[in-house]
Order: C-alpha cells, then structure tokens, then sequence
C-alpha cells in the first residue's frame, strides 16, 4: 500500500521530468547524461550511496545491473558473483538475499534491492536498468510498473529475448538492446546495420552499443529509423565532444561532473 501511494504522489512529477530527460540529441538538445551504476567514480558502484550521489551531480538517468538470489529477490549488481565488489567469493544465485546483506560493497555500503533503489530515486532521475541474467526480466518490469514509472524507465540488454518477453508482456515498456563488441566490427558496417534494422524490426525504442563502434553514418542511419543512440561507457573530454558533433542521444558514463561541463557548453 505505501509502494502504490509514493507512486500515485510521484506520478505527475515523473510524467513531466521523464518528457524532458527523453529528449535527445536528434532533437537539437544535449544528449542525456547516464551515470555508470551510480556515481562510479565518487562511491562504490550499484550502491546506493552511488546512486544518490549520481542524482546530486545531475544525472539525467542511471545505469544499474539487476539479478536474482538464490531466493529470487531482485538486488543490484554487475557481476555474477561478490568477490570483486566485496572482497567475499559467492555466486549471486546462490545467496539469499540476508546472507548478501552481511556483506560490505564498499564503504560500508550494501547491496540494494530493486525496490530500495526505486525508493531512493523515483521522481529525482530516469531509471536506465539491465537485466543481466536469463528469466528475471518480466518481473523486474512488474516491479517498474507497481510504481508506475514506465516513462522514466529504460529497460536494457544483451540477452533481447528477455526484452521480447517484458515486450510481450507489456508493449508500453521502453526497450533498448545492448550490443555486444568483437574484432573488426569498429569497420563493419554490414554488421552495424543488422544491429539496427534488429533494433528497428523488434520495435526497441534505442540501441546500446560501445562507443567505439559509432560514427555519424551509424547515427543517421538509426534516427532516420526513430532509434535513439546510447552508447557506453564515455569518460574522455575528446570522445564526449567527438559524440556531441556527430549527434548522440546519450552517453553512459562514469564521470557524471566531466560530462556535465562537455555537455553544458552545446
């Protein structure tokens, strides 16, 4: 009842703040600025000390990493274990949630549910969420729309057939499909194409790829579809400014402070 009611008072609030962080760069504005599992580089990732700290810096969204324990809870985590984010060797699957709350992630910090997440930042930032692990991705997006923040919710992955399934399951959710990375694929622009048209032929609303692989063809080709371009992970002034000029919509970062200066120059 309390998650359905901070919904409901957030709701007309979110609605205004996610039209405006949508707007891309396509649209003759800045591009989003999407902080890399928080404030990665002030506070330890996927925390939520992360995440605040990413919402007090001007983060128009934030990147975070969502998988299943053992009991099936929903916690925020990049890896597949513990070991390099706490010191402590287990496999995520095989934990239950209290047994992963013992643990420190850094400062202290412990490993947030997607719900403590939410409650931290709904109304206050976009929600840019991937979903790491095979099976979990309708149920993450049942969790999104309890509070309903479809609007302000961007769901990603390289695993697309969990988006199909969040698709089929509600087709009002944002998508965008990650891309992997591979030798020679800078320069192919075959492959560059197939990765969009997929996008474009599964009705994503943008496409994840890394950096690297974008240039100003790949960019016209995917919004001359409707596709919005993000691309992962930005922290140099070069690269920033090089993506700005050729028409990004979004940029994943860790230095949400160096992106902020870039960005409020154009």
């Amino acid at each position: 009842m309390i998650r359905i009611l901070k919904a409901f008072l957030h709701k007309r609030y979110i609605h205004l703040h996610s039209r405006c962080i949508i707007i891309s760069g396509s649209e003759n504005s800045r591009p989003i600025i999407i902080g890399h599992r928080g404030a990665n580089a002030e506070a330890p990732e996927n925390t939520l000390k992360s995440f605040q700290r990413a919402i007090e810096l001007g983060a128009d969204y934030v990147e975070f990493d969502v998988q299943s324990t053992k009991d099936d809870e929903l916690v925020i985590i990049h890896d597949e274990n513990t070991y390099r984010t706490s010191n402590h060797m287990g496999l995520i699957r095989e934990m239950t949630l209290e047994e992963l709350k013992e643990l420190d992630f850094g400062e202290g910090e412990k490993i947030p549910t997607l719900e403590e997440l939410i409650e931290l930042a709904i109304g206050k930032v976009g929600f840019q969420c991937e979903i790491k692990v095979k099976g979990i991705g309708v149920e993450v997006a049942k969790i999104f729309q309890e509070y309903n923040i479809l609007d302000s919710t961007l769901i990603s992955s390289f695993i697309h057939s969990e988006l199909k399934a969040i698709q089929k399951y509600k087709p009002e959710f944002r998508l965008a499909s990650l891309e992997p990375t591979g030798t020679g694929w800078v320069t192919d622009w075959v492959w560059k194409q197939k990765i969009i048209e997929e996008a474009i032929n599964n009705n994503f609303e943008a496409i994840h790829p890394l950096y690297r692989l974008v240039n100003k063809d790949f960019i016209n080709y995917a919004h001359q579809e409707g596709l919005k371009v993000n691309v992962w992970t930005v922290d140099s002034k070069i690269a920033m400014r090089k993506l700005i000029k050729i028409g990004i919509d979004g940029i994943v970062t860790n230095d949400i402070k160096l992106a902020k200066s870039i960005f409020k120059k154009y």
